[in-house]
């Protein structure tokens, strides 16, 4: 009701008014009713002597016996009267009893109802509306005409924005009561899913059996260079209300250790990182040029008391800070600890030597931490980081990708440019609320989400289980024991030597198929006779993809390539060897080897003149004979022969759709990615159009395999050889490249893991194929 707007009545038009002209006045201390000990008679703010605003017209009245109250209705002046009894509160509480924050606690003339703080406080974390902005907007809700003549309060709303933020957390986090100040990281709220013994769970119902890694706590570290902060302007004046309470780090033990702490710049073994490189890049006009700490790295929530800013770039001593704060946030009886950041493979190098060396860094007694990095960043590493840092590879390290701490930035980012200038405490509880209330969403949603990862996680185990089944089924029981024997020995010794993940990095050494017949020596057995058949179908079938290409304007280079080829297969001694023997033979309903679907119908063919076309001969094989002519002419043994031979041309196509398949994805890796130029990119995808080719050819190859096998009724082999799909000849990096982005979830194609045994024995690709393959199932968590 005080707040409420009124309209008066000149006589010819509504004319904006106050409650105050109408003689409204708030008594405090006696339930609305004036206190008794009241002296000061009411003066009539309508009295010629009143000092009311000259000019445009403002709701405001400049008396000085009235209290500004600002409002999320805008600014009002209010007659307040205080109790003057004897044993009353003093005003400041007296405003507070009544929802009143008062700008002042000695002698208050203005105040903020508490709607309207929290309605600032909303505004900065939803749409990261600065302080002036949301005056400025009170200011025009006030009067929308003349704003600028509406009294600026923007510094009081600083203030007490800053007070208003204190106290609501301190009533959040069960201080309202208590006269116990808060520790270290107490203003902050944390995952409710991690491990915290204490808090969710009790290490002493911990069975022996079960592994570290069900009690570990997993990290992600990360830095962030757009939350900057300029020197203050009068240092002297800054107040610190929650300094190390929150989020932000202590100011003063940071200091000490950065005052203590070396900075050692270390050569880089892996690539050229830009977190390394600009460690000691500084920035002039910046106290601050970013900050960095930690977060739980399965469910996106920030650590309290694990963020530290950077006074010039990500130096390892700000992170080693960070780090230890993180560590030591509840974890007493935790073991492991398992931590990605960007440059693991730098970073963790000499970590233990420099929190040795540190008075003011130190880790748990008996943890463990396990390194890694994220599978986003991980891929602008070396090869060799891949396997050992990437969280495919670590036991225990769940479905996690390391990278999620890159969302939690965005939202700070928002609210980062107007915290710029901000003096340095208002700037850290600025970040402090930011960072509480995005962990704040997460615990209400986190229910939620896990039921979803934990469905998507169930369907995952089932397919992973599925795809490592298939995979088991085709090695044998001694290529099984060994490899889980290698797997186990590198899991126990990559936290004292990384290097021993490395069997599980794949040297791919690509094969090209050379399905070359001796010109000479024919030998005029049935097996050889049946082998320069099939020969001479998959010449067939490669001179008829090319005349298909030719389409309705061929041109002459095209055809002469095409006549060329035609003339060899015309004069193969072989083709004319075959073609009198079908000559002899029935061949009526054979049709032709390789049929068109395009090509015109039985009908029609007596009206077409006969030509001779070397792609479309019948090749006369038991497989288009038939099994019952060739049972008539007495040749049902070869039958078996060609089924025989008919499996080995499956693998051998097989193999040579798989070998391309990997040669096109490291063309991909490291030609088509790395082409700078239109000529090296053209060359590029020339070399990769002509391995299409080859994959099409076998494709086709193996296609018209597989029917043959059908029209031999080697039913037993269709199982094994399955039908090729679009998607099957896909190139895929999770056999050419370990270090390939998205392959987590990726199940290869059917043809891969057909004979595993045989690659094995007599490809080293493919038996390191298959210790990338044979990893313990995802923890679904």
């Amino acid at each position: 009701m005080p707040f409420h707007r009124i309209s008066q009545w000149t006589g010819g038009f509504f004319e904006d008014t106050s409650l105050t002209k109408i003689r409204l006045e708030v008594h405090l201390g006696h339930a609305g009713e004036p206190c008794p000990r009241l002296t000061n008679e009411w003066c009539d703010t309508d009295d010629e002597e009143d000092h009311l605003t000259e000019g445009p017209w403002i709701p405001l009245v400049n008396d000085p016996r009235m209290t500004t109250v600002v409002d999320t209705s805008g600014l009002h002046s209010l007659m307040i009267r205080f109790c003057k009894c004897t044993d009353a509160l003093s005003p400041d509480m007296q405003l507070l009893e009544t929802g009143l924050f008062p700008a002042s606690f000695t002698s208050p003339k203005m105040a903020f109802t508490f709607a309207v703080l929290d309605d600032f406080l909303l505004d900065n974390l939803e749409c990261g509306t600065s302080a002036m902005n949301y005056y400025s907007k009170l200011r025009r809700i006030t009067s929308s005409v003349f704003p600028h003549l509406v009294p600026d309060r923007y510094r009081e709303l600083m203030r007490v924005g800053r007070q208003w933020r204190q106290v609501k957390q301190l009533k959040w986090h069960g201080f309202g009561h208590e006269k116990r100040k808060p520790k270290a990281g107490e203003l902050a709220l944390f995952c409710p899913a991690c491990p915290q013994p204490g808090v969710n769970l009790n290490l002493s119902e911990r069975n022996e059996s079960d592994p570290a890694w069900l009690y570990s706590r997993s990290l992600v570290m990360d830095g962030n260079f757009k939350a900057e902060h300029l020197y203050p302007t009068n240092p002297s004046d800054e107040v610190a209300l929650t300094d190390g309470l929150g989020f932000m780090v202590s100011d003063a033990r940071y200091k000490m250790h950065l005052s203590q702490a070396q900075d050692i710049v270390q050569r880089s073994d892996c690539n050229n990182h830009r977190a390394v490189n600009q460690a000691n890049a500084s920035r002039h006009k910046l106290e601050a040029t970013g900050i960095g700490g930690c977060a739980c790295a399965r469910h996106g929530c920030f650590v309290p008391h694990s963020m530290v800013d950077f006074q010039k770039g990500e130096r390892q001593m700000n992170m080693d800070y960070a780090l230890c704060q993180a560590l030591g946030y509840n974890t007493d009886g935790i073991d492991w600890a398992f931590t990605f950041y960007d440059i693991n493979c730098q970073y963790n190098k000499y970590l233990s030597k420099r929190i040795e060396e540190s008075p003011y860094l130190d880790l748990p007694w008996g943890m463990d931490i396990i390194p890694g990095i994220g599978l986003w960043h991980v891929h602008g590493h070396q090869d060799k980081c891949y396997v050992r840092y990437a969280s495919n590879f670590i036991t225990g390290a769940a479905r996690i990708d390391g990278e999620i701490m890159e969302t939690l930035w965005a939202p700070l980012n928002i609210i980062s440019p107007s915290a710029r200038g901000m003096s340095t405490p208002h700037q850290k509880e600025c970040l402090d609320f930011q960072m509480n209330d995005c962990n704040f969403m997460k615990m209400i949603r986190i229910s939620k989400f896990l039921c979803r990862k934990f469905k998507e996680a169930v369907q995952g185990v089932q397919d992973s289980q599925y795809a490592f089944d298939r995979l088991s089924e085709t090695a044998e029981d001694d290529t099984l024991v060994k490899w889980e024997a290698e797997a186990v020995a590198a899991q126990d010794d990559r936290l004292h030597n990384p290097s021993s993940m490395d069997i599980y990095e794949q040297e791919l050494h690509l094969l090209n198929r050379q399905a070359q017949w001796p010109a000479s020596e024919i030998h005029r057995g049935a097996a050889t006779w049946l082998a320069c058949g099939i020969t001479l179908e998959e010449s067939q079938l490669a001179l008829l993809i090319d005349v298909k290409k030719l389409g309705k304007r061929p041109t002459d280079t095209q055809k002469v390539a095409v006549t060329f080829l035609g003339d060899e297969l015309n004069t193969c001694d072989h083709l004319d060897e075959m073609t009198e023997m079908l000559d002899t033979a029935e061949v009526d309903s054979i049709g032709s080897s390789c049929e068109d679907p395009d090509g015109p119908n039985d009908k029609d063919r007596d009206d077409i003149p006969v030509e001779f076309n070397p792609e479309t001969v019948v090749i006369p094989l038991p497989s288009n004979i038939g099994i019952e002519r060739c049972a008539q002419w007495g040749v049902a043994d070869l039958v078996l022969q060609e089924i025989l031979l008919r499996e080995g041309q499956a693998n051998d196509a097989l193999h040579a759709i798989r070998v391309n398949l990997a040669d096109k994805a490291v063309l991909f890796r490291t030609t088509v990615r790395s082409a700078k130029s239109q000529a090296r990119s053209t060359r590029a995808w020339a070399r990769v159009h002509s391995v299409d080719k080859v994959i099409h050819l076998n494709a086709q190859i193996y296609s018209k395999c597989r029917k043959q096998l059908m029209n031999l009724g080697a039913d037993d082999l269709l199982t094994k050889y399955r039908p090729l799909e679009k998607a099957d000849l896909k190139a895929t990096t999770v056999v050419a490249d370990p270090n390939a982005h998205g392959q987590r979830n990726n199940v290869l194609a059917w043809f891969w893991s057909i004979d595993v045994q045989g690659d094995s024995a007599s490809n080293d690709w493919m038996n390191e194929c298959g210790h990338f393959t044979n990893q313990s199932v995802p923890v679904p968590c």
